[in-house]
Order: C-alpha cells, then sequence, then structure tokens
C-alpha cells in the first residue's frame, strides 16, 4: 500500500542531512511573474531540509511550512528562528492540517508525487482553500529519467533519443510515482474552475558522479487561484 510504504520510506531517512541549496528555477519563475517577496506569507509543503524557506526568508517573506519528519521541522526552527506554530508535522496521506491563515503562495516541490491520486485531488483543494485572493500555487515533480548511451563526446548535451533512454534509478524502496501527463492533466481539468495555469517550465539536473550519463527532468507548474 502507497500510503505504508511513503512513511516508512521517509521516516528512515528522518535524520538525513543533506546539504542542500535553495531552487534557482523556484526562485527565477516566481521573479519571472511578478511575485513580491517582502511581507508574504509562504507555505512550503514538504520542505525536507528547509533551504528554500529560509531563502524566502532572507528576502522578506514570512515562512511556514508542512513536513512528515519531526525532526526537519526542528531544525528549520533552528535555522530560521522562527516560532513553531507557523510549522505542522503531518501526513498527507492521511489527512491535510487546519492551518491558522491564508498565503500569498503554497508551493510544493517534489512531494505531490508521494500522494496517492484521491489525496492529490484533495491537496488542490485544500490548497485553493488556503490561498489569498490571487495567490500563486506551485507544484513541482520529476517527470522522467533519462540513461545516457555510451557516447565519449564529452561536450555532447543534445538530449534526445539519439543519445538518452527512458530509465529509473532512485532507490529502489523509493515509493515515488511519475506522474503521467494524462493524469496531470485530468487533475488540472478538474481544477480549472479554481485555478489558472500560468507557467509550465522544466529544469534538468545530473546526479552522476563523473558525467551526465543520468539525467532528470523536472516539471513546475505555476498557478494563480481565480
Amino acid at each position: 500500500m502507497l500510503l505504508k510504504k511513503v512513511k516508512k520510506y521517509w521516516d528512515k531517512l528522518e535524520t538525513e542531512n543533506l546539504d542542500m541549496c535553495a531552487s534557482f528555477t523556484l526562485f527565477r519563475l516566481l521573479k519571472n511573474n511578478n511575485f513580491k517577496f517582502k511581507n508574504k506569507n509562504v507555505l512550503d509543503i514538504g520542505f525536507g531540509e528547509g533551504q528554500n524557506l529560509v531563502e524566502f526568508q532572507k528576502r522578506g517573506a514570512s515562512i511556514h511550512g508542512i513536513e512528515l519528519r519531526k525532526k526537519k521541522i526542528k531544525k528549520i526552527i533552528e535555522l530560521s528562528k522562527v516560532k513553531k506554530n507557523n510549522f505542522y508535522n503531518c501526513d498527507l496521506n492521511i489527512s491535510f492540517p487546519k492551518l491558522e491563515k491564508k498565503f500569498n503562495l503554497i508551493f510544493s516541490l517534489d512531494t505531490f508525487n508521494y500522494l496517492t491520486k484521491s489525496k492529490q485531488l484533495d491537496f488542490f483543494k485544500n490548497c485553493h482553500n488556503y490561498l489569498k485572493k490571487n495567490g500563486f500555487f506551485l507544484i513541482h515533480y520529476p517527470q522522467m529519467q533519462l540513461l545516457k548511451k555510451k557516447n565519449k563526446d564529452i561536450f555532447d548535451y543534445e538530449i534526445s533519443s539519439k543519445n538518452y533512454t527512458k530509465s529509473y534509478f532512485f532507490e529502489r524502496e523509493n515509493p515515488i510515482i511519475f506522474l503521467k501527463d494524462k493524469d496531470i492533466n485530468e487533475i488540472i481539468n478538474k481544477n480549472e474552475k479554481r485555478f489558472k495555469l500560468i507557467s509550465s517550465i522544466f529544469d534538468t539536473n545530473t546526479v552522476s558522479k563523473k558525467n551526465s550519463a543520468k539525467l532528470t527532468i523536472n516539471r513546475f507548474l505555476l498557478f494563480k487561484k481565480k
């Protein structure tokens, strides 16, 4: 069962301490869409190491977050010096927390793809309810992983079937869901009265030690509350 697998996987990573930096793509996308950071209420759902919240705080935003792992909440409180009431410990495959305020921006990176299908629909509904008028809503998920074919040209950057094949190189125990385009379109269509899709972009990252043999395509969808 997906719910149990997700909880078990992230519980095992409770004490991991990754050296993470804020997402360049996230902040560039928001700036390109004229999001003003100062004095805005921002909610990060599944904030992990808290690197994006720290960057929002530097830019003058009031930060809040939801996270499955209690030790990550303790870490962000220590890093940000923000009161603990701004953060919620919650398993989104069970329920969405009751929040005390509304937000100018709700975003979630690499979390939506761990939710059951019914909870994905609930996720959109709950985020809409907690957004202020004209608020922004952003989700990110890994769309595809590609493995490079043998190629001795170290400067080759062409991402095509000539150079890459579809693959999967997350850990076997990682219960991540690779969301299909038709499923995402279905969710978007079911929420067309709640949100307007204003941007769909992707970035890429390599996780190989020496080269670009392993490539992940990450999708960012930015919505605005209607």
